[in-house]
């Protein structure tokens, strides 16, 4: 079975859904002559499972792993607790399966793809940073940066659990590492720095800045963490 590719913005819009919304399925009409327009439910387990990861992961967003709500994953996705342990045997699969797929969707989303085919993207890194204190913020960073915020708890989390955020960050480390090391052939970047190491400090840069709540983020920080991040940028020019 092909699972549904990973729709960023569903994250979000769908965690609240009409009272008559219904679970794993559609409607179609089964014209047979015994029951002609009788409405007959057709199953969707792809959309089903969809829902779920996206409610899941506002829940988790929100609350937390520990304090994510089944009832609440449910209410907002519309989808049964039977539907839900027909894809999901427990919640720690649930879990699992938001770190595993929706996670590096938002580093795509967010921070990856913005890179793609760009010859200099040390001004594409700068807009990333300088757009964080304004109205056109990306949706998905209202409240923090998501794996952020649960890395900041990882301390509580099981092994497996720590591993897969790990997994995460790894994703992202070696996806701008990659294009910072295509900006040092296009002359954009310094070719004496590792691009490997570059990449972790700004991943860990942001980490430490977007761990702090939105509502302790005032404008005299982020213009000081602005201004630092554009100085160190600015030093991955070459020189001349």
């Amino acid at each position: 079975m092909t699972k549904s590719p990973f729709r960023i913005s569903s994250a979000l819009s769908r965690i609240s859904r009409p009272d008559n919304s219904q679970d794993d399925a559609g409607t179609a009409l089964d014209l047979t002559p015994e029951t002609a327009l009788v409405p007959k439910r057709v199953r969707n387990p792809d959309e089903t499972r969809q829902k779920l990861l996206d409610a899941a992961f506002g829940e988790i967003r929100r609350a937390g792993f520990g304090g994510a709500s089944i009832n609440n994953i449910l209410d907002h996705s519309g989808v049964t607790k039977g539907a839900l342990y027909h894809h999901f045997s427990g919640k720690a699969k649930l879990v699992n399966a938001v770190i595993d797929e929706c996670l590096p969707g938002y580093v795509d989303t967010v921070w990856l793809n913005e890179l793609e085919n760009a010859e200099d993207i040390l001004p594409i890194l700068m807009e990333q940073v300088d757009r964080l204190s304004c109205d056109n913020a990306p949706e998905l960073l209202e409240g923090g940066c998501p794996l952020a915020r649960l890395a900041s708890g990882a301390g509580e989390l099981d092994e497996s659990l720590r591993k897969r955020i790990d997994g995460v960050y790894r994703y992202w480390r070696r996806g701008l590492a990659s294009h910072i090391g295509k900006a040092q052939f296009n002359k954009t970047v310094r070719t004496d720095v590792e691009p490997s190491s570059v990449a972790e400090f700004l991943i860990a840069t942001l980490h430490g800045f977007l761990t702090r709540p939105p509502a302790l983020r005032n404008l005299e920080t982020q213009d000081a963490f602005a201004r630092e991040f554009a100085r160190y940028l600015n030093n991955l020019r070459p020189a001349g």
